[in-house]
C-alpha cells in the first residue's frame, strides 16, 4: 500500500526531491550518511559508491545490480530496495534486499552513457 502525502516534485527542482517511488524514470543520485547510490530507473540498475565525498562510480565500488523494486527511498529515512539475483543465484533466489543508512538527499542526474 502506498500513502502519498504530497507530490514528490518540489517547487524548486534544484532542491531535489523528498522521495522517489520507483516509477519516475530517469537516473537519481541518492546520498546517504555513509554512501552514495546511483539508481537508474530506466535501466533498472543500482550502483553504490561507499565514499560520498567523491562519488566516482567508474572506479568500481561494487557491481551494478539489477533493481527489482524500490520499497522506500525518502529523505530522513533508511533506503530499502529489492534487487534481482544474477548468475547461478537466479535458480534459487527470488530477490534480495539492500538497506542504506539514512537518506540525506535525492537528486536527478544525467543517465550514464552506454547504460541503455
Amino acid at each position: 500500500m502506498v500513502f502519498r502525502t504530497r507530490d514528490s516534485a518540489p517547487e524548486n527542482p534544484l532542491q531535489g526531491r523528498d522521495f522517489i517511488w520507483g516509477i519516475e524514470g530517469g537516473c537519481w543520485l541518492i546520498t546517504t550518511e555513509d554512501s552514495t547510490y546511483r539508481i537508474d530507473l530506466d535501466a533498472l540498475t543500482v550502483d553504490r559508491c561507499r565514499f560520498s565525498d567523491s562519488p566516482d562510480f567508474a572506479l568500481g565500488n561494487g557491481p551494478t545490480r539489477p533493481l527489482k523494486e524500490i520499497v522506500e527511498c525518502r529523505v530522513g529515512r533508511r533506503g530499502y530496495w529489492l534487487l534481482s539475483p544474477e548468475g547461478r543465484d537466479i535458480e534459487t533466489i527470488e530477490h534480495f534486499w539492500q538497506r542504506s543508512s539514512r537518506v540525506v538527499s535525492i537528486q536527478a542526474v544525467p543517465t550514464p552513457r552506454g547504460s541503455h
